[in-house]
C-alpha cells in the first residue's frame, strides 16, 4: 500500500520529536511563544505568612498606624459627640454643668498646689462649693456673650480685623467684668463686706488682667477659627481649668496678704491702746 504525502509528513514530525531536532519553523514558533509569555503579568509571589503583605499591594507605615489607631480614636470621639448632641438639645443646662465643673476643678487644683498635694492642710469643701456657685452664676451670661461675639464683628475680607476686634472687645469688656465678679463673689460668699470685696478686686484685678493677655488672645483666635460652636465650651474648658487654677491661686494669695495686713493693724492698734492705758 503506497504511503501518501500526509502520512510521510506525520512520520517525519514523529521522528523529529524523538530525536529532539528543532527545525527553523519550530524555533520561530518558540520565539513567538516566549514573546507573548513575557508580556503577561507575573503572578504575585505567595507568602508563607499571611500577615506579610505581597509586593503587588504595598502598605505604608502611615496606613498601618492609621488603621490600628482608628478603633481607639473612634472610641475617644464618642463622649465628645455625645456632648455635642447634649449641647444642641439643652444648651443652657449643659453650659451650667460645664462651667460650674470647670470652676470646681480649678479650685481643686489651686488648693492642691497651695497645700502641696493636700499634705500641709486638708481639702476645704466650702471653697469648692463657692467655686461651683460662682461658675453656675457665670455660665448662662458667658454662653450668651460668646454667641453674640461669634455672630458679630465678622469681616469676610480680613481675618486679622475680625479676630483683632473680637479679642479687643473680649479683653477690654468681658474679661474685666468676669474677674471682678469672680473675686468679689469670693468675698461676699465668705461673709465679707462690700468694702472687703472692693479691696480684693483692687488687689487682684490688675495682675490677673495683665496676665490674661498672655493666654486668652491665642485661645480665642484658635477657638473662633477652627472649633465648632457646640465644642467651644469643651475646648475652652481645658484652658479654663488652668486659668481658674491661676485665679484661685491669686485670690488665695490676696486673702493671705489681707489677713497678714489685718493682723499687723490689730497689733498696732493693740499696742497703741496699751500705751495709752499705761500713760
Amino acid at each position: 500500500m503506497p504511503v501518501t504525502g500526509n502520512a510521510n509528513a506525520c512520520l517525519v514530525r514523529h521522528r523529529l520529536r524523538q530525536t529532539h531536532i528543532i527545525t527553523p519553523t519550530c524555533r520561530r514558533h518558540q520565539q513567538i511563544q516566549r514573546r507573548f509569555a513575557s508580556n503577561k503579568p507575573d503572578a504575585p509571589p505567595t507568602s508563607p505568612n499571611n500577615n506579610v503583605p505581597s509586593p503587588s499591594k504595598p502598605i505604608t507605615f502611615f496606613r498601618r498606624t492609621l488603621a490600628a489607631a482608628l478603633p481607639y480614636s473612634t472610641r475617644l470621639l464618642v463622649p465628645l459627640r455625645a456632648y455635642g448632641r447634649a449641647q444642641q438639645r439643652r444648651p443652657y443646662i449643659t453650659q451650667l454643668l460645664t462651667t460650674s465643673t470647670i470652676f470646681t476643678l480649678g479650685d481643686l487644683s489651686a488648693q492642691s498646689l497651695d497645700s502641696q498635694g493636700f499634705n500641709n492642710k486638708p481639702y476645704e469643701p466650702i471653697r469648692g462649693l463657692r467655686a461651683w456657685v460662682i461658675g453656675a452664676g457665670l455660665s448662662i451670661p458667658g454662653y450668651t456673650w460668646f454667641i453674640w461675639l461669634a455672630r458679630n464683628f465678622n469681616y469676610p475680607s480680613s481675618w486679622v480685623r475680625t479676630m483683632g476686634t473680637k479679642i479687643l472687645i473680649q479683653q477690654c469688656v468681658f474679661l474685666p467684668l468676669v474677674q471682678t465678679y469672680f473675686f468679689s463673689m469670693q468675698i461676699l460668699l465668705s461673709g465679707g463686706s462690700l468694702e472687703s470685696a472692693r479691696r480684693r478686686v483692687v488687689d487682684t484685678l490688675p495682675v490677673s488682667w495683665t496676665n490674661s493677655w498672655k493666654v486668652w488672645p491665642a485661645v480665642m483666635a484658635f477657638t473662633f477659627t477652627y472649633v465648632p460652636m457646640q465644642y467651644r465650651s469643651v475646648f475652652n474648658g481645658f484652658v479654663g481649668v488652668c486659668w481658674q487654677t491661676y485665679l484661685s491661686w491669686v485670690n488665695q494669695k490676696a486673702e493671705a496678704a489681707e489677713e497678714q495686713t489685718d493682723t499687723v493693724q490689730e497689733m498696732e492698734v493693740g499696742g497703741i491702746s496699751r500705751v495709752g492705758q499705761s500713760v
